[in-house]
């Protein structure tokens, strides 16, 4: 028998009272499946951050704004179990960003992978954005962004701890007709800076 699969909406900050009818704000979210709410949050060490809670109570100084109906799942709630604990095995609390790799983006991969539905683009727009206009907000405001996983580690020691985007120059290369970003040259010091 399907069981209903809720998203649980928390206010971060009490702006979202002015915010929310824009649809934008500083929101967290937690997934909640089988009387159990399942959520995502970031600490210093290489294990998982994902943890349970009951229902529309998750823990800190957040309030509760709204559970949204997102689907129903046709998997156990023992299969339910297992999802979230390969999940955990990737989302772990040291690889937690605020913009980037949130407790939204897990909710959102949870909901994806428990119906195959998409989570309202709402709930995360403000990462998204801050992400889109890194460059232009003060450094003091927003973490440095991350580079892909994928990249090579020579790449993401650059975006991770390097130059800000705004430091880049962009070329054309006429065979391709692509962008190609050049970062600026950094003058040796001894240290790799990481």
């Amino acid at each position: 028998m399907p069981a209903p699969v809720y998203l649980n909406v928390y206010d971060l900050t009490q702006h979202n009272a002015y915010t929310y009818c824009l649809g934008v704000g500083i929101f967290h979210a937690g997934v909640e499946v089988y009387s159990t709410e399942y959520a995502y949050g970031g600490h210093e060490f290489d294990y998982t951050g994902v943890f349970a809670t009951n229902p529309r109570d998750a823990p800190g100084q957040v309030l509760f704004r709204e559970s949204v109906y997102v689907g129903d799942t046709d998997l156990t709630q023992e299969e339910v179990h297992q999802v979230i604990v390969k999940m955990g095995q990737d989302y772990k609390g040291n690889r937690y960003h605020l913009l980037q790799r949130n407790c939204n983006h897990f909710a959102a991969d949870v909901v994806h992978r428990l119906t195959g539905q998409r989570q309202p683009s709402w709930i995360n727009r403000a990462a998204g954005l801050a992400v889109m206009f890194h460059c232009l907000l003060p450094p003091t405001w927003v973490p440095p962004l991350q580079s892909s996983p994928d990249a090579p580690d020579s790449k993401r020691g650059l975006l991770i701890s390097g130059p800000r985007s705004d430091a880049y120059t962009m070329d054309r290369a006429p065979q391709h007709n692509s962008m190609i970003v050049t970062p600026p040259t950094v003058a040796s010091s001894g240290s790799r800076g990481l």
